[in-house]
């Protein structure tokens, strides 16, 4: 039964019953005794109130049928992945709160359909770019391995063979420490600590870079500036971040900087097109097309690297203003 009927047919019951009671009540209270003429006057009385009780009890329920088809609409959008942006305003206050309840609904679906998609659209990359780069160290071993179980190599070639084995061996092995890497840092981080940032810098960070005499190495940030961060996740964030810095920069500097809360890191080197400043924290992209293993790595650094700033609660990206250069930005996430 639609609430439109239901509410007619209720509202008329209760109407007849309120007529019949109310009629009944002003005959006791007036003391006159219930004779024929008096169940008929209540009887004409009834069926005189029962035509406006009918149009309340329709103009009711056609108002609130139409609430209720409305709420059905919003819910009936959400099915069909069209999902809410504005706000319903409602009159009654119970059914603008069930609007309200559906709205944050629609939000929190759509936000978790697309981390999902998102998601599995990471998962296809990976899986595709994962493929890609073991098959040509497992097809060089696999060969290898046949060759010496046919006894076609040499003693004197042996050396030679075994170094590319175990170069390939490695290769794989660090290929794989990427992998859990890129899939560990989308977990949650949860401890955040204080860190000195020049220090933290200078004692953590700088150790672990390799800068040729061409590149010099700057760092603008304050003796007692600080951020409130996961150790681990920074340390990995900021030697990615340098280490390409060096690694495209033939000549000049590349420098560590803190403005207004932000940690940037800018060179001089070869930048970083406009088109390729969102592709490069896809897994597995390289800017180097030609996707050679020794220049360009597995494409998974800043990929880690932007999943750990967003688990700590920050954003890192590409500023495309900058022209003498790259230059990325780690800041807070104000809008999350």
């Amino acid at each position: 039964m639609k609430a439109k009927t239901y509410l007619i047919i209720y509202y008329s019951l209760a109407g007849i019953i309120i007529s019949f009671f109310t009629a009944i009540m002003t005959y006791y209270i007036i003391d006159v005794q219930i004779g024929e003429k008096m169940i008929l006057k209540i009887f004409l009385t009834i069926l005189a109130t029962l035509p406006i009780i009918g149009l309340l009890s329709y103009l009711v329920g056609t108002y609130l049928s139409k609430r209720l088809f409305a709420i059905s609409i919003c819910l009936n959008n959400i099915n069909e992945d069209k999902f809410l942006v504005d706000k319903h305003k409602e009159s009654i206050t119970d059914i603008s709160d069930i609007h309200d309840s559906i709205h944050q609904l629609s939000k929190r679906l759509e936000n978790s359909i697309a981390t999902l998609k998102e998601q599995n659209r990471d998962l296809n990359n990976l899986i595709l770019s994962l493929s890609h780069d073991i098959k040509t160290p497992l097809t060089i071993i696999n060969g290898y391995i046949e060759e010496i179980e046919d006894n076609m190599i040499s003693k004197e070639d042996m050396p030679k063979v075994m170094a590319v084995l175990k170069k390939e061996t490695a290769y794989l092995n660090e290929l794989s420490s990427e992998v859990i890497n890129y899939i560990q840092s989308k977990d949650e981080v949860m401890k955040k600590e204080s860190i000195i940032l020049k220090e933290f810098l200078h004692t953590e960070i700088c150790p672990l870079l390799r800068v040729p005499n061409e590149v010099k190495l700057k760092c603008e940030i304050n003796k007692y500036d600080s951020i409130k961060f996961n150790h681990i996740a920074l340390k990995k964030i900021l030697v990615n971040l340098l280490h390409n810095a060096i690694k495209y920069t033939s000549k000049g500097s590349v420098v560590a900087k803190l403005e207004q809360g932000k940690i940037i890191i800018e060179d001089t080197g070869i930048g970083i097109r406009k088109e390729d400043s969102e592709k490069i924290f896809n897994p597995f992209f390289c800017l180097d097309k030609s996707r050679n293993r020794e220049k360009s790595g597995f494409g998974l650094g800043l990929s880690i690297a932007r999943n750990l700033a967003k688990r700590n609660g920050y954003r890192l990206t590409v500023d495309n203003s900058y022209i003498d250069g790259a230059r990325f930005i780690l800041e807070e996430n104000r809008d999350k």
